[in-house]
């Protein structure tokens, strides 16, 4: 048995029995723990300060500061980025199609170089007589040069340039339709024309009486299709004959493929020379055409002989 100190229970207060039930059929029924509301507010925290309604407000998340400077660089970057792939592809592109350019240029440059020297040395093969339209036949003359885009040579003294100047190769006996390769180009009434004999030789007749009812002056116009080389002067000459003479409202008007070159007016009543000159264009036949008028309601006779054109 212990001869220690005992324990003096003398001091302890008494047990209070609890009001508080043993058992709890409901979980409404359990003790619920109540809040000292004689906490000074300090101690609350912020997330309660409002305790009338006993709400919970959560903080709002945690966001960085933006650096404005470093959010813009990385925009531009990305911005000079796109716009220089974009680039580069155009670029590509372009090359591409430059190069498929490219290619078919040259060849087709290749192709007529081949042409061409083809058409050299068949040309260098070739004999061509050449000769100005103004020289004679003996100017022909052998070369290797290209061929003359001109297919034959013309030489004005081979062939006549006017046929039938004289009126004289007339076949039938109608001589008013039969003045080829003569031929009437207009005609205003009452004129008319005829081919007469006039001291032993045949001549063009023109008779332009007015009768003051057809306009105040009648004409007949007579032409030729001359047998020219191109670009070649010719000297041209006929004989007229005007009755009356001395008529200044009787005019013969000489005109190359629509352009005038010589006016006669007023002439004499005998056989007078007339002489013109023209040049041809580009062309191997030139239009000769005589206009015979009297104006101002008057009446005239014309006549006509001896046409020559020569080249010189």
């Amino acid at each position: 048995m212990s001869t220690g100190r005992l324990r003096s229970d003398e001091n302890l207060p008494e047990a209070v029995p609890s009001n508080l039930p043993q058992t709890y059929n409901f979980e409404n029924e359990a003790p619920q723990v109540v809040e000292n509301q004689l906490l000074p507010g300090k101690y609350s925290h912020p997330q309660f300060a409002d305790s009338s309604n006993g709400s919970y407000t959560p903080s709002p998340p945690f966001l960085p500061p933006v650096d404005e400077k470093k959010r813009n660089r990385i925009l531009g970057l990305r911005r000079n980025t796109f716009f220089l792939s974009l680039a580069l592809a155009v670029l590509v592109i372009f090359g591409i199609a430059l190069g498929a350019g490219l290619g078919v240029g040259l060849k087709k440059s290749n192709n007529n170089n081949n042409a061409s020297n083809s058409g050299d040395n068949a040309a260098a093969q070739t004999t061509t007589a050449v000769s100005s339209p103004t020289s004679s036949p003996s100017s022909a003359a052998t070369t290797s040069s290209k061929p003359s885009t001109t297919s034959s040579t013309c030489n004005p003294t081979a062939t006549p340039a006017i046929q039938n100047g004289d009126f004289e190769n007339m076949s039938g006996d109608d001589s008013v339709a039969d003045i080829q390769p003569w031929y009437i180009v207009d005609l205003t009434a009452p004129a008319t024309y005829e081919v007469v004999e006039v001291n032993g030789t045949t001549a063009f007749h023109a008779i332009c009486n007015s009768d003051e009812s057809h306009g105040a002056y009648t004409k007949v116009k007579l032409a030729q299709e001359l047998n020219t080389c191109p670009n070649t002067t010719y000297d041209i000459s006929f004989l007229h004959n005007f009755d009356p003479a001395d008529n200044l409202n009787a005019y013969l008007v000489v005109f190359i493929n629509g352009e005038e070159i010589g006016n006669i007016r007023a002439a004499a009543n005998e056989w007078v020379e007339w002489n013109g000159n023209f040049t041809s264009n580009g062309n191997e036949t030139t239009l000769l055409q005589l206009d015979f008028a009297p104006v101002d309601f008057d009446s005239q006779e014309f006549y006509v002989d001896n046409f020559t054109v020569t080249a010189r």
